[in-house]
């Protein structure tokens, strides 16, 4: 009788064990349900809010048909403007004084996004990426130049390299005592080809789209934080930013490893194992070039089980980007609700900053505007529920806020036309932390 009592007992664990387990499945199961009910509900709801214009063109053409379509120039604090395939005209007696522990140089590149070129850029020399500052990122599908500052290095490794890497090349290398930092530049000039389609309404007369831009205004623009703020492919990233300010790591990690959105094929599949759960097999499909810091995080959270670490092991631009997106997206709906129902012209109470009215990008240091601009500011605090002082988010990082302008000056707009190869040319010149993107959605559908 005591054999059988041992045998009924071991049945009764195996049985409540594997009660267990189901009831953990089952549960595990609704989790997924809800977060992914969430997380869609979010994205739903919080579509890319870039709603009104000014010009809306309508250009059918395509802007991207090769890298070289879209050259992106950095121009210094000093206004020089960092020509593709040109040597900076340094003074010949300013060259003594070129000293000190970090050197500065100019990265001309071609379909690289900059963190990917800074990584190589560290893998060549043998150094750490962290080693590497610049003063903006650039996109990736473009011609752009771009002054890159690092420490730690020599100056003749760098002439070693500076032709070594496939559509790389650098220039201009200085020493200096100066560190380079994010927002060390005045802004950036864009040269951007146009090509028309067949189907654009005056593609048999392209002369007619340099009547009409010669005669259009272009100084101002309306100052939306453009799309790649958000994500061009994947818009997720104002998304992964509410849910930081909320405090809901989890749905964060999984909004941005997983929730396939326009993805296909191996990395839909990659995602969707993610919103599964199946990390280790989701990292043996992610691309490991293009999607490395998804991988960091999974990595990250496969050994510590805690999502709010794993948003520590990415760079620190990327890291803070998120809240900084659900700002913007907060601006530009500030933009849209006083176009759409004042103007912007100087209201009472307008705090003005190089004859524009400003708004608030929303933050832990926020002092609300005077006036109608103070009304619009509220309404969206009372829509989205906020309370300022959770910009600061512990452990993680501090978000104030800052004033910006709700139009923004556009300079020496240029365009021209090449009715051979049905080409429209257009060039201009925006401060830092404008967006090109925002202009060309003035000018070509689908922006």
């Amino acid at each position: 009788m005591k054999t059988i009592k041992i045998k009924n007992n071991n049945i009764v664990r195996q049985n409540k064990l594997e009660t267990n387990n189901n009831i953990a499945k089952i549960r595990n199961k609704k989790l997924q349900k809800y977060r992914k009910l969430k997380i869609n509900s979010l994205l739903e709801e919080m579509p890319l809010n870039l709603n009104c214009y000014l010009l809306n063109l309508k250009i059918d053409g395509v802007m991207k048909k090769y890298p070289e379509d879209f050259i992106v120039e950095e121009i210094t604090p000093e206004g020089v403007v960092l020509e593709a395939g040109k040597d900076m005209d340094f003074k010949e007696e300013n060259k003594h004084d070129w000293n000190g522990s970090f050197i500065h140089f100019t990265l001309e590149k071609i379909n690289w996004n900059t963190m990917d070129a800074i990584r190589e850029l560290a893998r060549k020399t043998k150094t750490r990426r962290k080693n590497f500052g610049f003063a903006g990122t650039k996109d990736k599908f473009a011609l752009t130049t771009q002054r890159v500052g690092c420490f730690g290095i020599k100056p003749e490794k760098l002439e070693e390299i500076k032709n070594s890497i496939k559509d790389i090349t650098i220039r201009d290398i200085q020493k200096t005592n100066i560190k380079l930092r994010m927002g060390h530049l005045w802004g950036n000039k864009f040269t951007i080809k146009i090509r028309l389609n067949e189907s654009d309404k005056y593609y048999d007369d392209i002369s007619k789209y340099g009547e009409i831009l010669e005669n259009k205004n272009l100084d101002y623009i309306l100052n939306y934080y453009g799309t790649q703020r958000f994500g061009t492919f994947r818009p997720i990233t104002h998304i992964v930013g509410k849910f930081i300010y909320n405090r809901d790591f989890e749905s964060a990690f999984y909004t941005y490893c997983g929730a396939p959105i326009n993805e296909t094929g191996k990395l839909k599949e990659a995602r969707e194992l993610v919103d599964n759960g199946e990390f280790e097999k989701a990292l043996k499909l992610f691309p490991k070039k293009s999607h490395y810091n998804e991988m960091k995080m999974i990595r990250h959270y496969i050994k510590t089980g805690n999502y709010k670490e794993c948003f520590k092991v990415l760079p620190p631009q990327l890291s803070s980007m998120f809240v900084n997106a659900y700002q913007s997206y907060l601006f530009n709906e500030m933009i849209n609700i006083r176009y759409r129902d004042y103007s912007f012209d100087i209201l009472d109470g307008d705090v003005v900053e190089e004859g524009a009215p400003t708004g608030n990008l929303l933050g832990s240091d926020t002092i609300l505007s005077d006036g109608i601009q103070g009304d619009i500011e509220k309404y969206i605090i009372e829509k989205e529920n906020l309370d300022l002082k959770k910009f600061k988010i512990e452990d993680y990082g501090n978000f104030p806020g800052t004033k910006r302008k709700l139009i923004t000056k556009i300079y020496d707009f240029r365009s021209s036309i090449d009715e051979d190869n049905n080409i429209i040319s257009v060039s201009f010149k925006m401060e830092r932390g404008n967006y090109a993107t925002v202009v060309l959605r003035e000018i070509i559908l689908g922006i």
